[in-house]
């Protein structure tokens, strides 16, 4: 009995000693051997499975989470036990390694699956280049070939779809050719019934131009015509410095009205006295006489002067009537000018808006037909090349067809 105990020390320290010079990073101990855990024995299987190649990353704490029950962990453990078992049974096909051995181990079975893993690593690391690269060559040279096979039956299906599909759209397309060469003299008969309506909207349209440019030159004439407003400012401030000149005359009038009236009345007073000194004449003495000549050339110059007052006074007064007359004019003139204008404006303005309105009615139907006749256009077009494009892919499909007959 102590025999075989000191046998199991012995094969443990042997398989610690290989396990530190293999794996290095685990660290193992005898007494993880003699007394395993499932985190021990779940970290150290995969590293060994690491080391053989094999992508292995647990779902969850291998060292914290022991304790876990989810279905990530137990579906990772299976496939832990799963490939394990595989490296197993290349030496010893009837060794198994199941769920239990890993939550569960024992001493004896994790002691005989990390020798078999520590050798089969040892076998692998020495016949890993003589093995493994023809093995994986031929794989991959097997692996080319199914994405070839693969590849080559896709593109036969696809090509079976696309000939199906194709002879459904030359059915198709085919209906459509005759349609639109059944159509094709009713668009025609159409296209030229548009476009002799375009050519005669057209002319249409010329013509409201050629009204509309006459209308804008009448226009422009009569804004020649139109009193400007300056011209009218010019006038009034004109008519009333006339007016402040008259205002300014008014006490000159005055004053010479009162002269014309002082002087009507000596001169009327002088009358009555040459009346009675006429009757008196033959009984004054000389010197009476002289001084009534004296009188007579003062009245004779008081006449002078009253005559030269009175055209000057009546210089004034024309001059005032003619400013009048003449400020009167002018306003009825503007006033007469600036109606006949605006009338005559509003009526031009009226026949532009409706000339304008016309060409832009005019102008939405030629648009209009401009636009169904390119859509007509574009439509046959379109139609010949998908005829042309059918007649090509007809003429390859058949090609094809033939190639693999």
């Amino acid at each position: 009995m102590a025999k075989n105990t000191n046998n199991n020390v012995a094969a443990m320290e042997q398989v610690c000693k290989n396990a530190k010079a293999l794996f290095p990073e685990l660290n193992v101990q005898v007494s993880d051997i003699s007394d395993p855990t499932e985190a021990f024995l779940t970290r150290a299987l995969v590293h060994c499975l690491r080391a053989f190649g094999f992508r292995v990353e647990p779902p969850y704490n291998v060292d914290s989470e022991a304790n876990d029950t989810s279905k990530a962990k137990r579906v990772f453990i299976g496939k832990l036990c799963r490939q394990t078992q595989r490296i197993l049974q290349i030496s010893f096909p009837s060794m198994t390694y199941s769920y239990y051995d890993i939550i569960a181990p024992t001493p004896k079975k994790t002691l005989n699956t990390l020798d078999v893993l520590c050798n089969y690593y040892c076998f692998y690391k020495m016949h890993k280049k003589e093995v493994i690269p023809p093995i994986m060559e031929r794989h991959l040279e097997r692996q080319s070939l199914i994405a070839v096979i693969a590849a080559n039956k896709r593109e036969l299906e696809q090509r079976k779809q696309r000939e199906v599909q194709d002879t459904t759209d030359i059915a198709k397309c085919e209906a459509n050719i005759k349609k639109l060469q059944a159509e094709l003299p009713k668009a025609e008969s159409e296209l030229n019934k548009q476009s002799k309506t375009l050519r005669q909207l057209q002319s249409e349209l010329a013509t409201q131009e050629e009204q509309q440019s006459e209308l804008r030159n009448q226009v422009n004439h009569l804004q020649q015509l139109v009193v400007l407003e300056s011209d009218m400012t010019a006038l009034q401030m004109e008519a009333k410095e006339l007016a402040a000149q008259i205002e300014k005359h008014k006490p000159e009038k005055a004053k010479l009205d009162q002269i014309y009236n002082e002087r009507r009345l000596e001169i009327e007073k002088i009358s009555r006295l040459n009346d009675e000194i006429e009757k008196a004449f033959n009984i004054l003495p000389p010197d009476v006489l002289n001084d009534y000549k004296e009188e007579l050339k003062q009245k004779e110059s008081l006449e002078k002067s009253h005559v030269e007052l009175m055209h000057k006074l009546q210089g004034l007064q024309d001059m005032n009537v003619k400013s009048q007359k003449v400020l009167a004019q002018v306003e009825e003139k503007y006033k007469a000018r600036k109606l006949q204008c605006e009338q005559e404006a509003s009526k031009l303005l009226e026949k532009v808006a409706e000339q304008e309105a016309l060409k832009e009615q005019q102008t939405g139907k030629i648009e209009q037909l401009e636009q169904c006749i390119k859509t007509l256009e574009e439509k046959l077009d379109e139609e010949q090349r998908v005829a042309e494009d059918l007649k090509i892919f007809v003429t390859k499909l058949f090609g094809e067809q033939e190639d693999l007959s």
